[in-house]
């Protein structure tokens, strides 16, 4: 999932109902107009303890032709914190902790100069360290706790807020110590379970429901898939800070876990949401709406995804956005259905798009070409996406460049080939021999040993490679192969420069490029994947597109 298109379904914007308060509908209407403008996630909302409102825009996967929805998973980066949080007061609660502890009674190799910070100074991001201090990673805590502290508080402890992921870091550390089990087995014991938070997990679980995760699209052109990791392990790195993966449907479960006493009784529920320094208490953010509501919040954002998520106890009231596309402001949507939620006037002005009918849409869903050139064209609530995979067709967009070092396109795409012919009869020199100097040389190993078995359990033995198409592209020759397995078919990218091969991806799309349509008049959209946007044209006959026509070239519906 590159770049998303968007074009909306017919929806007037009603933004509230004849009593002032919000409607399903006027949710409806302002998703709509946000997928048409190319935002693409899950949203939620709940009032009076009860899902008013929720649903998915755009693809969590637009190659596996899964649409966003409701139950769709995603990671929620730093709203981890708000859980953290949760289960650090809850062994208060239980009387393993105080939040007055100095971090040298539950923590490793604490250097006498971060002494005097507690528990409730890493909560709260008042401890002094700054935020650069990102140095901690791996499983061995007391290195973590030596490399994230530093050379200390940099202002007393206490004294001023400073964002600081570390010490969520050092907060699943203590959890670990204090409840003599991992960090993620506690969070799921001590407050998923009670929860009921049946989807919910940590990046890299395998108990997880891949065929429900989004594919996150990141500002670098890398996808990532929400139960993956972001930093190739959950260590502390990356542990307690964010990682949590869950949905729209499980937040609200959250929520109501929190407005109840199955978590918290009500006097830690009061330490948890009691601010402490500029408006953030224990892994929440405290703020008041424009009628003096209360509003408990924390966002989150990694690469791939980002999401917003708040409170509103008063009114027994909750927001979800959980966003695929790290480009997109969660916090703007956020804002908006607050807004329709307490009967004020949007806070952003609704995105203004072309919209087209349903039945417009659908009219172009399908697939043209044939097996050399073909054009995918599928349809998500608000969305209407393109995929490409051939050589023709990925020209006539406008996709391919000029290398400035020479290749034999034949050659490189019969290497890649043999590359995986080889990785199956379990000959990795072709690979050692061609991989560029910045990869390890033990790379090819670890691809033999571990990487390439996981897929042979994943889709059964090997039978045959063949390759699809390739395409100069960002500097390199890229080569997209389909793999046949014994249960399943995959497609794999390898990406070479003149340095050699760059990139082995056996988890790649099955189009070479993925792109929005932008409407330009009656069947007419524009397809921007290269530096000039290409126009593409829909034939249609009794009310259903009977051909493609992309510049010059002419793709009949399949």
């Amino acid at each position: 999932m590159r770049t998303l298109l968007c074009v909306g379904l017919l929806a007037l914007l009603v933004p509230l109902t004849q009593k002032g308060e919000v409607s399903a509908k006027a949710c409806t209407d302002l998703m709509l107009r946000y997928a048409a403008s190319g935002w693409s996630g899950s949203v939620l909302v709940a009032k009076d303890g009860k899902e008013l409102f929720a649903g998915g825009y755009g693809f969590a996967d637009f190659a596996a032709d899964r649409a966003n929805s409701a139950d769709t998973l995603f990671e929620i980066a730093s709203i981890t914190k708000s859980f953290t949080a949760a289960a650090v007061v809850k062994l208060v609660q239980q009387g393993k902790l105080s939040l007055d502890d100095s971090i040298a009674k539950l923590l490793p190799g604490v250097p006498e100069h971060s002494r005097t910070i507690t528990l409730r100074h890493l909560l709260s991001h008042t401890s002094g360290i700054p935020r650069g201090n990102t140095s901690g990673s791996g499983e061995n805590l007391e290195m973590a706790v030596v490399a994230f502290l530093g050379s200390g508080p940099q202002s007393k402890p206490g004294a001023k807020y400073e964002y600081w992921n570390g010490g969520y870091a050092l907060l699943a550390g203590v959890i670990e110590r204090a409840s003599a089990r991992s960090y993620t087995q506690s969070m799921e014991e001590e407050l998923f379970a009670p929860a009921h938070m049946l989807d919910s997990g940590f990046t890299g679980d395998t108990d997880l429901d891949v065929a429900r995760e989004a594919l996150g699209a990141g500002r670098d052109g890398h996808d990532r898939r929400a139960v993956e990791h972001p930093y190739r392990s959950y260590g502390y790195e990356y542990r307690g800070m964010g990682g949590l993966v869950t949905t729209a449907r499980d937040l609200l479960k959250w929520d109501r876990a929190l407005a109840g006493n199955a978590l918290l009784d009500e006097t830690h529920k009061r330490v948890l949401f009691e601010t402490v320094k500029d408006g953030y208490a224990l892994g929440w953010r405290i703020t008041r709406v424009a009628n003096g509501s209360l509003r408990q919040s924390h966002g989150g954002a990694v690469r791939g995804f980002v999401s917003e998520f708040r409170r509103y106890p008063a009114e027994g009231a909750c927001i979800v956005v959980l966003c695929n596309q790290e480009t997109h402001n969660p916090g703007e949507v956020a804002d908006n259905l607050e807004s329709l939620l307490f009967g004020r006037a949007l806070a952003t002005p609704a995105p203004k798009v072309e919209l087209m009918t349903k039945a417009q849409l659908e009219a172009c869903a399908g697939t043209y070409g044939n097996a050399a050139d073909q054009l995918v064209v599928r349809v998500a609530p608000g969305v209407l996406m393109a995929g490409l995979a051939g050589e023709k067709l990925l020209a006539a967009a406008g996709v391919s460049e000029k290398l400035d070092w020479k290749v034999d396109p034949a050659e490189l795409s019969q290497r890649a080939v043999s590359m995986i012919e080889g990785l199956a009869r379990g000959d990795v020199e072709l690979l050692r021999e061609h991989i560029a100097k910045r990869i390890p040389p033990s790379w090819p190993d670890t691809m033999l040993r571990s990487i390439w078995p996981k897929q042979l359990t994943a889709h059964g033995a090997f039978k045959s490679v063949r390759a699809l198409a390739s395409l100069p592209r960002a500097g390199q020759f890229q080569v997209l192969l389909a793999i046949e397995h014994e249960r399943s078919n995959r497609p794999a990218l390898l990406a070479f420069s003149a340095q050699g091969l760059e990139t082995f991806d056996l988890h790649a799309a099955a189009f070479f490029a993925s792109a929005r349509l932008q409407p330009q008049g009656k069947n007419a959209f524009l397809l921007q994947l290269g530096p000039t946007p290409a126009r593409l044209d829909f034939e249609l006959m009794r009310g259903k597109a009977t051909a493609a026509r992309l510049g010059t070239l002419k793709l009949p519906r399949q």
